[in-house]
């Protein structure tokens, strides 16, 4: 088949282009940066330039549109945050293209925070209290927000998320309709990530890990895999509910009476790193063929070198910090990217991080992320 791997500024494009071409198939990477840094796979016959899906969305169209019939692609695989446009401009593809996710409707239900919340309380799931923001009003009403975790409903890399916050905190917090807050309970307990393949709400792949080491406060660099049998139930009962295809994630933590699932990602997320140990059966799972549900594998550690030296907390001058580079091997090494391309990719957003006037994991997605917005033509 011949495949397009959208979002290749992730480094788990690297990882798909690599499974991909690893199972017979030919992959293009596309992406609206210059220098994304999965651009440069050897698994990739090229990299396709696009507008940006968020700035202009049917420049976006016209250009995946060309691009299909061009290289003759029969299946689009998603990575981050373009899959809302993606599936946005599906009912414009053309009738042959496959695009490996659910539908906008689905996604949406499942990005949005509060909705999310909603869905997991109504499956067990549920922190003790989850309170969407729509106004000043209920945002003063919130009771001891000490006792709340509070973030955007459209949010990610936990840029904005206030953790268990006092009144003189909540300053700059300005819930609307149109961009509501969620407060949810602060929960204690051990945190887990799970990043799951699913055809028409069957779990075709499962992988578990724990966020060891983070970049700030927000992503993981380092990703251990654990197995949690709980976490898996969790995922299929999800899966199951929603009917889901494609890319599906969550975040969870582990406490004495169970699991709160705090957020979800209906995307990739970094457990990619784990599951392209498995090569042709993640691509299997992401394309729709494989006949039954993959059984657990022994994972090894991944880790992104580059910015786990680069986080700001050092925790590699230290010898518990050293452990996770003598224990696991680099993600993007491992699919192939040489360090200059790492090194340029770095620079383009830093770059862009300055230009726009925002941090670096704000620049990362600004031109691609969707948060609730119509999508319009025209």
């Amino acid at each position: 088949m011949n495949l397009l791997v959208t979002g290749a500024r992730a480094p788990i494009a690297a990882d798909l282009a690599r499974a991909f071409a690893l199972s017979g198939h030919q992959v293009w990477l596309s992406d609206c940066l210059r220098m994304p840094v999965s651009a440069s796979s050897p698994y990739a016959c090229g990299y396709l330039r696009m507008p940006s899906p968020r700035a202009h969305f049917e420049a976006f169209t016209t250009s995946l549109i060309a691009a299909c019939r061009k290289e003759s692609i029969d299946a689009i695989v998603p990575t981050s945050e373009e899959v809302y446009w993606l599936a946005g401009a599906a009912p414009r593809l053309p009738s042959h293209v496959s695009l490996r996710t659910s539908t906008l409707s689905l996604l949406a239900r499942l990005h949005h925070k509060g909705t999310f919340a909603t869905l997991a309380s109504s499956l067990g799931f549920g922190a003790p209290e989850a309170i969407e923001l729509t106004s000043q009003g209920d945002l003063v009403a919130l009771r001891e927000p000490e006792r709340f975790v509070l973030k955007p409903c459209y949010s990610r890399f936990a840029t904005r998320v206030l953790i268990g916050p006092r009144s003189r905190d909540l300053k700059h917090v300005r819930p609307t309709a149109a961009q509501p807050w969620l407060a949810q309970s602060r929960v204690e307990g051990r945190e887990l990530c799970a990043y799951n393949v699913a055809a028409e709400g069957r779990l075709l792949i499962h992988v578990a890990y724990e966020p060891v080491v983070r970049f700030g406060v927000g992503a993981s660099v380092y990703f251990s895999p654990v197995v949690s049998a709980a976490l898996r139930t969790m995922s299929e009962r999800f899966i199951a509910a929603t009917g889901f295809t494609g890319q599906i994630s969550f975040d969870a933590i582990e406490t004495a009476e169970g699991l709160v699932a705090l957020e979800c990602n209906p995307r990739g997320t970094s457990g990619v790193h784990l599951a392209a140990q498995k090569p042709e059966t993640l691509s299997a799972a992401l394309l729709g063929t494989l006949q039954a549900p993959a059984p657990a594998f022994v994972q090894e550690p991944r880790i992104l070198l580059l910015p786990a030296l680069l986080s700001p907390f050092n925790l590699f001058f230290s010898s518990k910090g050293r452990q996770p580079l003598r224990d696991a091997k680099d993600a993007l090494t491992t699919a192939g990217i040489p360090l200059r391309s790492q090194l340029s990719a770095l620079v383009e957003m830093l770059w862009r991080s300055a230009r726009l006037g925002v941090s670096p994991a704000q620049a990362s997605t600004i031109d691609i992320e969707w948060n609730g917005e119509p999508m319009s033509y025209g």
